[in-house]
């Protein structure tokens, strides 16, 4: 009885483990979880509440300072106490605060977009990486037909009487083929754990056997450059977040030219005094350091050149939204012309091209030198397909984030 039991919890263990094992996924399932799991994105968004608290921190007011003294005094022969407190509040010069406050604001700013711009990076990064993952688990199977044909091909050729040079020329070219395509075997293995190591870098998936569903884009958007073009240098994250830089530092100027004015103080001093009569003084006032050798002239001309430095950045990240649109769209346009000729709906009509050709060999009409040759075409072609597909995924995804468009990445992810 209790090897009956035994027996039956391993085969549960071991259908639960099959079940996990083929667990399957979609890319949108990854992309989610990556929003979920991965630590960047964590950090950044305490780094966006570490802005804000230094925003709270830098614009309020200064701690007010005690002072309090007490002893004796002497006048001729009579003696007495004196005691006395003062209180100072400092205080900002007048519009320093609210350039502090604007500072961080832009620094804050800066710091939710780059939030939104490692958003874009994981999405498209996960994206990328599962058609690479999905289409090298397709041409696996692809490559391990094509040696399951040949291995039954040499086994038929070795196990005849060889009679003719040529017959042992085309033995060895199989026996070639097969070792090459082993040997590409073992590459895409490693090739495929590579990827999964970088795809659980920002998953968390721990699957041994990952199964990921994807769609075959058939039908590519045509973009308008010059449309994409304009919009990339108006949405663009990386020009927003330039933006903020410039803005920071033309507030930063400005601090620093009120900075010229020195903060000040309100003072309130109560004195006493009981020596030969009891004498009180109340006083206040006004303590403002003079700027006369310090009028923080340096500290603004360096802001001026932060100011003008920021400025030609702003020119630069615009120049080069323009060339990176320009190199995408065109590698874009090649691709999406190629789809034309590779389209994923080949793939059928390949498949029975080898069939036949497997058919007609085993025959005796065609030669082995006709069936290699088709099989290295139909290879080559499914290469060129499962191509244009990825670089295709890519040059989308890139087009994405340039333009700032969410919606594009979540129709490549269903």
């Amino acid at each position: 009885m209790r090897r009956i039991a035994n027996t039956i919890m391993l085969f549960l263990l071991i259908f639960q483990w099959s079940a996990f094992a083929q667990q399957n996924y979609s890319i949108k399932e990854l992309v989610d979880s990556a929003f979920q799991t991965f630590e960047l994105i964590k950090a950044q968004q305490l780094k966006i509440d570490e802005m804000e608290a230094l925003r709270k921190y830098n614009t309020q007011w200064k701690n007010p300072e005690i002072s309090a003294y007490y002893g004796s005094k002497s006048i001729e022969s009579h003696k007495g106490d004196v005691a006395g407190v003062s209180i100072v509040q400092p205080l900002y010069f007048p519009g320093k605060i609210s350039f502090v406050d604007e500072i961080y604001r832009y620094k804050k700013n800066y710091e939710a977009l780059s939030y939104e711009e490692m958003k874009y990076f994981i999405a498209s990064t996960v994206i990328n990486l599962s058609y690479d993952y999905a289409i090298k688990t397709l041409h696996s199977d692809h490559i391990n037909s094509r040696l399951n044909r040949l291995k039954i091909i040499n086994a038929y050729m070795s196990g005849r009487p060889v009679i003719s040079p040529q017959k042992r020329v085309e033995i060895a070219i199989v026996k070639n083929t097969i070792r090459m395509l082993e040997s590409e075997i073992y590459k895409l293995k490693a090739d495929k754990a590579t990827t999964f190591a970088r795809l659980a870098l920002y998953t968390r998936i721990a699957s041994p056997q990952l199964s990921l569903h994807i769609n075959w884009i058939t039908n590519p958007p045509l973009y308008d450059i010059n449309a994409i073009e304009q919009k990339a240098k108006k949405e663009s994250l990386l020009v927003k977040k330039q933006k903020q830089v410039y803005m920071a530092s033309v507030a930063e100027l400005s601090l620093s030219k009120k900075n010229i004015f020195p903060d000040f103080s309100i003072l309130f001093n109560y004195d006493y005094e009981k020596v030969i009569d009891n004498e009180k003084t109340i006083s206040g006032g006004i303590s403002i350091p003079i700027p006369l050798y310090n009028q923080n002239q340096n500290e603004i001309k360096a802001m001026q050149s932060r100011v003008k430095q920021e400025e030609f950045i702003s020119h630069y990240v615009e120049k080069m939204i323009e060339t990176d649109i320009r190199t995408i769209m065109a590698q874009y346009d090649y691709y999406r012309n190629l789809l034309g000729l590779y389209s994923p709906d080949l793939e059928d009509e390949l498949n029975r091209s080898m069939v036949y050709a497997d058919n007609q060999f085993q025959r005796g009409t065609i030669t082995l030198q006709s069936y290699l040759e088709l099989d290295v075409q139909v290879h080559e072609t499914l290469e060129n397909i499962y191509t244009t597909q990825k670089e295709l995924v890519r040059n989308i995804s890139a087009i994405a984030c340039l333009i700032n468009d969410y919606t594009i990445l979540l129709g490549i992810a269903q």
